[in-house]
């Protein structure tokens, strides 16, 4: 039998409208010379570590996970090329416009070409329903290695599709000995098969996406962490909220101080054998939007996370960066389906620290990560930040033009370091 859709998967899946798709992309970029063949059977080689990734959502009246029978990887993955003076942002934003086909396993990959000094970009899209952190995870956590390798993929298996049965109401009720759990497991794929009628009943209101990112030195934002005496994240979510305070201010809007989802990794002693160490928790904070001052706002987030730090449940960047796999892809996943804690708010920001030392694709070195996350509900604004090998890129999503994005977070650096 398949596996059940779950009460929160149904939650994720529903946000994904046709007018305002919701899912994430994650962004590789390399340093060249790939092409789609060798790309294709590294994907291939890697599949089985991410079953979900064969799977759709099928069946009435209780909804799981089926692998797809007519699974074909060339039917996920394209190449396209930048047009002349394109950016990479406004590309992945019309992208990120498009909806995933529920008739196929809701994830695609474009290898991009086009980019300044012959770099390409490896970008994934995916509905975060489909990665739980504990058995399913990003396949991009396993598609890297810490070393260049120049030997070529190997020949995977055969795949034979094998949970192709649609999940049956009784079967699932005798398969539990407490009535309990059998309830609670039926509700969840129940709920996961009247999802896409709940999108129909309360359609979302179509928006025109913006995207814009910047890569800034860990080395600076270091420095600024020595100066206050505050943590890495403190100060990477203080930049977040000068680009959000500039957003306001370029639309012309009365500035606010708005209510961020900002998930938080914690540490519990039974979740400690999931995939990234950790449970990724939905936590809310007032975003000090409305304070003028670069270093009253940075002390004003640190204030915030100090009790979370003193608790003792938050986990230390550097245990998540030490993990093993590339973490931070399925890490990205799992923080943006804490939407489905369902407390209204307009911003999400996302920290997720990535490794020091250089990831590779078979002998291609990664020159930069980052992710962007489509905004939900009543969001605004989404704001995914990464560090991996001596930078620290932050992105963002949102419903209006991100123009100054760029400049307002590198203004708040030098505020910061003076």
């Amino acid at each position: 039998m398949s596996d059940l859709v779950t009460t929160a998967e149904a939650s994720l899946l529903a946000r994904d409208r046709d007018p305002a798709p919701w899912q994430q992309a994650l962004v590789l970029v390399v340093a060249g010379g790939l092409d789609r063949a060798e790309l294709a059977a590294r994907i291939a080689e890697r599949l089985d570590y991410a079953p979900r990734f064969r799977r759709v959502v099928t069946g009435w009246p209780v909804a799981g996970w089926v692998d797809d029978a007519n699974f074909n990887l060339d039917g996920h993955l394209r190449e396209v090329t930048l047009a002349s003076g394109q950016r990479l942002e406004s590309w992945l934003a019309e992208e990120l416009a498009t909806a995933l086909p529920r008739t196929h396993p809701l994830w695609r990959v474009a290898l991009v070409h086009g980019l300044p000094s012959g770099a390409q970009a490896i970008v994934v899209r995916v509905n975060p329903a489909m990665i739980d952190g504990y058995d399913h995870i990003h396949l991009f956590q396993e598609l890297f290695e810490d070393r260049a390798d120049d030997r070529g993929p190997s020949e995977p298996a055969p795949w034979q599709p094998t949970q192709t049965t649609a999940p049956d109401l009784a079967a699932v009720l005798s398969g539990f000995r407490d009535p309990l759990v059998a309830a609670e497991r039926a509700v969840g794929g129940a709920l996961g098969a009247l999802e896409d009628g709940l999108r129909r009943v309360s359609p979302a209101d179509a928006h025109s996406l913006q995207v814009a990112g910047v890569e800034v030195e860990l080395a600076e934002v270091k420095r600024i962490h020595d100066r206050f005496g505050c943590t890495i994240h403190d100060v990477v979510v203080a930049l977040a909220t000068a680009g959000i305070r500039q957003w306001y201010l370029d639309q012309g809007r009365e500035l606010i101080d708005p209510l961020a989802l900002v998930p938080l990794a914690i540490t519990e002693p039974q979740v400690l054998e999931s995939a990234i160490g950790c449970r990724i928790a939905p936590s809310f904070d007032r975003l000090p939007v409305t304070t003028s001052d670069a270093s009253a706002r940075l002390q004003a987030i640190a204030t915030l996370t100090t009790v979370r730090r003193e608790s003792g449940l938050s986990v230390p960047a550097r245990d998540l960066i030490d993990l093993a796999g590339f973490a931070p892809a399925t890490v990205h996943a799992v923080a943006a389906g804490t939407v489905s804690a369902g407390r209204p708010h307009e911003v999400t920001v996302v920290n997720v620290p990535g490794p020091d030392q250089p990831r590779y694709l078979g002998r291609l070195r990664v020159r930069q990560v980052f992710a962007a996350t489509t905004v939900t509900d009543s969001e605004e604004i989404t704001v995914t930040i990464n560090s991996y090998h001596g930078k620290v890129s932050l992105t963002a999503a949102a419903v209006a033009p991100l123009d100054t994005w760029a400049s307002a977070i590198r203004a708040e650096l030098v505020a910061l370091g003076a």
